[in-house]
């Protein structure tokens, strides 16, 4: 993807040529070679692709911008997002969940783990991860229960992953995700891509090498406990014998997998460490989940209404993080009485920006 700067003009390359050396007897993958072409830029690219349980793509690209202002989106994936336990905006379907990725798994150079679940806003909304090297990201589908989706045709419970992984330090940048609004399941309104920091210089080469990596679960990717569902309630719903202050929220993170089968059995071993910007986390909570053999976080914040914050939950024991953070933007009611996830869809076009420091995320809001 091309952007052009100081307007909101995007292109989409394509691909004019392919080239495909005939595998022969005994390889083990493919090699083909493509030109790109577009009116922003234009480039060459070698694919090597090897099969298997994990298939790899293996990428070799050079670009050329063709005029100045222009900011590519490197190692672009696309896909869809209607509805999810987190996000309900779109109902009108016997199918309780719709989507072909769920979330956001990003590895950042200081080797944290981060996970973003996935939504369809009201209007565009634009996320960046910004990193000094980042080690990885990619789109995930992890909730692999046919009971979610209720589909006997369309399989969403198997749908790939895709892991893009940088070979050499790729510098500064940040990683991009977009999330535009769909009312319909034929739309993929999810992308994701890394920008580089420096502006690129026009008829300048630029080259970078990645492997993609399709699976369907692998256990190298977020080796500590890992995000399973996230819900959302208003604080007041779930027995706090408080009133919640307008503006509230109570969110529930089940994390499993990793280390955390052995805190099943006490919990209190375990801290939940949730921290909110613009907002206040007022209550933070553990209960052991032996459905998922892991553990539920939970946590009630509150902001201002109608203003948005960028929310982080990760599990630590002492000082070791024993997962990975699951963040999310959160827009609060306007009014008291709503839902804080009804009224989010209503607010002004937001862009989040994350900026990584050794191994921590520093948030901030741009309206």
């Amino acid at each position: 993807m091309c952007a052009e700067a100081g307007t909101e003009r995007e292109s989409f390359p394509f691909f004019r040529e392919f080239w495909v050396n005939v595998p022969q007897a005994g390889d083990d993958r493919l090699t083909m070679y493509a030109l790109l072409d577009g009116e922003a830029a234009t480039g060459a690219f070698r694919f090597d692709l090897t099969p298997g349980q994990d298939s790899v793509l293996d990428v070799e690209a050079t670009l050329f911008p063709r005029r100045a202002g222009v900011t590519l989106g490197i190692a672009p994936l696309s896909s869809m997002f209607l509805a999810g336990e987190n996000d309900r905006r779109v109902r009108d379907d016997f199918r309780p969940e719709l989507h072909d990725s769920d979330g956001l798994l990003m590895r950042t150079g200081a080797e944290e783990w981060i996970w973003r679940p996935l939504t369809n806003p009201i209007v565009m909304r634009t996320t960046s991860f910004v990193d000094a090297s980042v080690r990885g990201f990619g789109l995930f589908q992890r909730d692999r229960a046919f009971e979610s989706y209720q589909d006997l045709e369309l399989s969403y419970e198997s749908r790939p992953n895709y892991f893009v992984e940088p070979q050499g330090d790729w510098g500064p940048g940040r990683v991009e995700l977009i999330e535009a609004p769909t009312e319909d399941e034929t739309n993929d309104n999810i992308m994701a891509s890394w920008v580089p920091l420096t502006p690129l210089e026009p008829q300048k080469a630029f080259r970078c090498a990645y492997k993609i990596t399709a699976c369907l679960d692998s256990p190298r990717l977020s080796p500590n406990g890992r995000v399973v569902h996230t819900f959302m309630a208003p604080a007041r719903a779930l027995g706090s014998s408080d009133t919640a202050p307008p503006g509230s929220c109570r969110f529930l993170v089940d994390f499993a997998s990793g280390d955390l089968a052995y805190f099943v059995a006490d919990p209190s071993q375990v801290e939940v460490v949730a921290t909110a910007v613009n907002g206040k986390i007022s209550r933070t909570g553990i209960a052991p989940n032996p459905h998922i053999d892991g553990l539920r976080a939970m946590f009630d914040v509150s902001i201002k209404p109608g203003q948005t914050s960028d929310l982080r939950v990760f599990l630590r024991s002492g000082s070791r993080a024993l997962t990975e953070t699951w963040t999310y933007p959160w827009t609060a009611a306007e009014k008291p009485a709503e839902v804080a996830r009804e009224t989010a869809a209503e607010g002004a076009p937001t862009q989040h920006a994350s900026i990584h420091h050794g191994g921590s995320v520093h948030q901030a809001i741009r309206n």
